[in-house]
Formats: C-alpha cells, sequence, structure tokens
C-alpha cells in the first residue's frame, strides 16, 4: 500500500500511460551516524518544485516523457517485508515496461531493487556509485544494512562495478577509487540490463553535505552527468538515489542538487 506526499516535478501521468515511475522508500532502520533519509523522498519533490523541467544538458523536456509518481512504501514494519514488498513492486513495474527511479531512504533499499529487477530480466548488473564500499558481511551483528549493501546486491547481481568508493573495510581495496567514464564502460556490458545505485555521499561533500556519512573528496555534479552519458549506450532499467538527511544541510542545497541528478538521469537515460 503506498500513500502519495507532493509529487515529484512533471509526474503528472497516471501509471498506464507513463514511461518512466517514481516510488519513494523513506527508509531509516540501520543508519549508524547521521539521520533523516527517511524524510528524503519528500525533500526531493519539494526541492524539484524549484527546478525547470527542461534539461539545458540534454535538450529535453521532463514534461513530455510521461513520469507518474506513485508516492512513498509504508516503511513502518520490519526489514524484511519493506525490502519483500519493494521487491514485488520493482518487479511488477519493470515487468509492465516502466523505467523506474526508487528515492530512498538508506541504501539498505538496493537490495530490494535488484532483487526486484533480477526476477523481471533474469541477468542484471549493478552499478553503485558511492563514497563507501559497503562490502563488510555483517555490520553490528547485522548482514543486511546499509554498511553490508554492496556485498548483499553482489549476490544477487550478475556483474556489480563500485565507482567513487573512498572508504574501504580490509581487503575492499580492490575495488576502483575512481574509474574513468571510459574505464566504466569497458568494464561493464552491453549485453545485460543494468541498475544503478546512486548514493549521494560519492559527490563531494562541499557540493552535498547533507548526506548521512559524507566523505571527503569525491566526484563533481558534472563527473556523475558524463556517468549518465556514458550509460546512454546500456539497458539501465532503473535507478536509486539515497542517503540524503535534508535535517544536515538546513540551506536544502543537497536536496536541491538530489531532484536536479534525477531529473538530469530520467532524461538522459531514457528521453
Amino acid at each position: 500500500m503506498t500513500t502519495r506526499p507532493l509529487h515529484f516535478l512533471s509526474a503528472e501521468s497516471h501509471l498506464e500511460g507513463s514511461r518512466v515511475v517514481i516510488l519513494g522508500v523513506p527508509l531509516e532502520r540501520t543508519v549508524t551516524f547521521r539521520g533523516g533519509p527517511a524524510r528524503a523522498p519528500s525533500a526531493i519533490r519539494y526541492a524539484s518544485w524549484s527546478l525547470e523541467s527542461f534539461s539545458a544538458i540534454s535538450r529535453r523536456d521532463l514534461s513530455r516523457l510521461g513520469l507518474c509518481d506513485l508516492g512513498d512504501l509504508n516503511t513502518e514494519r520490519f526489514l524484511g517485508e519493506i525490502l519483500a514488498e519493494l521487491e514485488a513492486e520493482v518487479f511488477q513495474l519493470l515487468d509492465a515496461g516502466k523505467r523506474l527511479v526508487v528515492l530512498g531512504g538508506e541504501h539498505t533499499i538496493t537490495l530490494g531493487c535488484v532483487r526486484g529487477a533480477k526476477r523481471a530480466w533474469r541477468k542484471l548488473q549493478l552499478l553503485v556509485l558511492d563514497a563507501h564500499s559497503d562490502l563488510r558481511d555483517e555490520y553490528l551483528g547485522e548482514r543486511v544494512s546499509h554498511a553490508t549493501v554492496s556485498r548483499r546486491a553482489g549476490e544477487v547481481v550478475d556483474r556489480i562495478l563500485i565507482v567513487g568508493a573512498r572508504s574501504f573495510f580490509g581487503p575492499d581495496l580492490s575495488q576502483p577509487l575512481f574509474a574513468s567514464v571510459d574505464e566504466i564502460r569497458g568494464m561493464l556490458s552491453r549485453e545485460i540490463p543494468l541498475w544503478l545505485s546512486l548514493d549521494l555521499d560519492v559527490l563531494d561533500p562541499s557540493l552535498c553535505p547533507g548526506v548521512t556519512n559524507p566523505e571527503p573528496g569525491g566526484l563533481s555534479y558534472f563527473d556523475l552527468i558524463e556517468v549518465f552519458k556514458a550509460l546512454c549506450d546500456f539497458d539501465v532499467v532503473g535507478m536509486d538515489l539515497v542517503e540524503l538527511a535534508p535535517p544536515f544541510d538546513p540551506s536544502g542545497i543537497s536536496a536541491i542538487t538530489a531532484a536536479k541528478l534525477v531529473i538530469e538521469a530520467v532524461l538522459t537515460l531514457w528521453g
């Protein structure tokens, strides 16, 4: 069951007539440093209305796309129940031919997303843009959390690539600190559907300070735009955007950055 808060900019289409669907998952269950991601989907929607629907980068307009906002999943339940419903929702939407943007929430939601996408497409690769490798087998006694999500997701998908990581645990250093756009193209397969997971802490915190676990250094806004452009050659079936913490950015620029990245990703990948 979903509720419908303020919808994302230009998301005026009904589900049946939409090409791209937005779904919020305000999950905040395993956060261990700074809280606030439960407020993120609504903050991103609100921020989107400060922006134009036209992209000067892609030369396309969001209002002409066919965008639907389904509202938020109910997250007042056990974590396993939330991830199971998210898996089912992602499967149904992708199986219906939609492309999907999931607004977190903490990064743990990626596990539900890739489980649903793998069911829909049989084969799946995952590109994770994240300051942290999130490859621990368990964290604080939990095998499913924001700090283990890439390991758990990697057990589901056929291939995983983590880009932008600059915080590692133990043997995680085998992951690239940063891969160029050409390297990303070379490491991914054009034959396998792709899910994109964007943790906002992959950005330099001077550009996007309102995240749960900021890490010095990082990508620029236009680095991410170049990644979106590079993925045009691939079958990107969906994406999630996670770890915004609105209470830690009173200026609101982090939520605006998140909303703008959604607009540019949607128009670049599916416009």
